[in-house]
């Protein structure tokens, strides 16, 4: 009985576990959800922004007060009664204990917390650089081995008709009708695609291994569905141009420049600090208070805050000008991506409506020629041997469309991480 048990048990997790198998095919979306789970370089860019929000916290908050205390007015020679080196017998002497606080002006305070802010926005758009990148890598990475599926299964199914085609030519110079030399020729056809699949399953391990090394083991599981149909509209995706990473991080460099040129203007103008002091004297003396307010000079600017000013102000100028660049940049690119995009998906049409159904009609009629005795095998596998070619012309162009439709996609709508 427990062996019967224990057997039952074991197919159990054995059907479980075919299940758990199945349910684990991996989609074009859930290889972009585990590349972004799995990586660890987004998850030190999550930190850093988490460090430059409580940064942001603080930044414009005053200086932490100090406390000091110590002796004033200490004799240090014997005269009038009073000896050298006491603290109570002169009313001068005191024991003093004080707080003193800085007070920086508030324009630098007003800078220093522009300045966070800056730096939280340079790393929230450090996030998405990250997250578009990861996302358009595994996108791309499983496009390539769903394409490659698609030339195997093409040149599987290219492989059993000319398997049916050598038995065809058999009969046919069996039964006098066609030259040895056609099974010769059909056979040498068969041959090559066997090299051809051959290689497809040298190249589908390397593409398995650039989506592996990017979402873990998950990366070897069969693929499920197709690339999905992204809405690449030339209007909306310009109209979201301003939103890709690049764009976000050169336009916080630029509110961080613009931050540090504030800061350096505030030492233009002086700080404030404010010192309360008690004072214990000797028992024939009235213990004392003291405030005191000060402020910094600046006086020779042109030496100080000048020229530091005017190094943050040529900074920001550069910065400025490396965001109206990368502006230009990445509107010439997505415009010659939506260009090529286009072209690859009109070329891709063009040889599923037009050239592979005419291929097709030139074998049917070589076929039944060849059938009849009326003509060589040689134009038939050229014919085949052309419309193979269109096919696999046609996954190509489908797969670098698709490749690029990836980057044009996940370079705007980047997803959050676990969503």
């Amino acid at each position: 009985m427990p062996f019967k048990l224990l057997t039952c048990l074991g197919l159990l997790c054995l059907l479980h576990g075919r299940v758990a198998y199945a349910q684990a095919d991996l989609s074009l979306e859930d290889a972009v959800q585990a590349a972004l789970a799995a990586s660890p370089h987004l998850r030190a860019q999550e930190e850093d922004r988490a460090a430059a929000q409580q940064a942001l916290i603080a930044s414009d908050s005053l200086p932490d007060p100090r406390l000091y205390g110590g002796l004033a007015n200490i004799p240090v020679s014997s005269m009038g009664g009073v000896n050298a080196y006491s603290s109570g017998e002169d009313a001068m002497s005191a024991r003093v204990i004080g707080i003193s606080q800085d007070l920086p002006n508030g324009a630098r305070r007003r800078a220093a917390r522009d300045q966070a802010q800056a730096d939280t926005a340079l790393s929230t758009a450090g996030i998405a650089q990250v997250r578009s990148d990861l996302a358009i890598a595994a996108a791309q990475a499983w496009i390539a081995v769903h394409a490659e599926r698609q030339r195997r299964q093409l040149l599987q199914a290219q492989q059993r008709d000319g398997e049916l085609l050598v038995d065809l030519i058999a009969r046919q110079v069996a039964a006098g009708q066609a030259p040895p030399v056609d099974a010769v020729q059909a056979r040498l056809d068969l041959a090559d695609l066997d090299n051809a699949l051959s290689a497809s399953g040298g190249e589908t391990a390397i593409r398995r291994a650039r989506l592996v090394r990017l979402i873990g083991a998950g990366g070897q599981a069969p693929l499920r569905g197709d690339v999905p149909a992204w809405s690449l509209q030339a209007a909306d995706l310009r109209q979201r141009l301003a939103q890709r990473p690049e764009l976000q991080r050169a336009a916080a460099q630029v509110r961080r420049a613009t931050a540090d040129v504030a800061a350096a203007s505030a030492d233009q103008h002086p700080d404030w600090g404010v010192d309360l002091s008690y004072q214990h004297r000797g028992p024939a003396y009235a213990d004392m208070m003291s405030l005191t307010v000060s402020m910094s000079l600046p006086f020779f600017q042109g030496q100080r805050q000048a020229p530091r000013l005017r190094a943050q102000e040529s900074r920001l100028l550069a910065a400025r000008d490396e965001w109206r660049d990368a502006q230009r940049e990445q509107a010439a690119q997505l415009q010659a991506d939506l260009s090529l995009w286009q072209a690859l998906d009109a070329q891709a049409r063009r040889l599923r409506q037009e050239a592979l159904p005419l291929a097709q009609e030139k074998i049917d009629l070589l076929l039944a020629a060849y059938r009849q005795g009326q003509g060589g095998i040689d134009p038939l596998l050229a014919a085949r041997q052309a419309r193979r070619r269109l096919l696999l012309q046609v996954i190509t162009l489908d797969e670098q469309r698709d490749v690029l439709g990836a980057r044009l996609h996940y370079q705007t709508y980047w997803p959050e991480h676990g969503s």
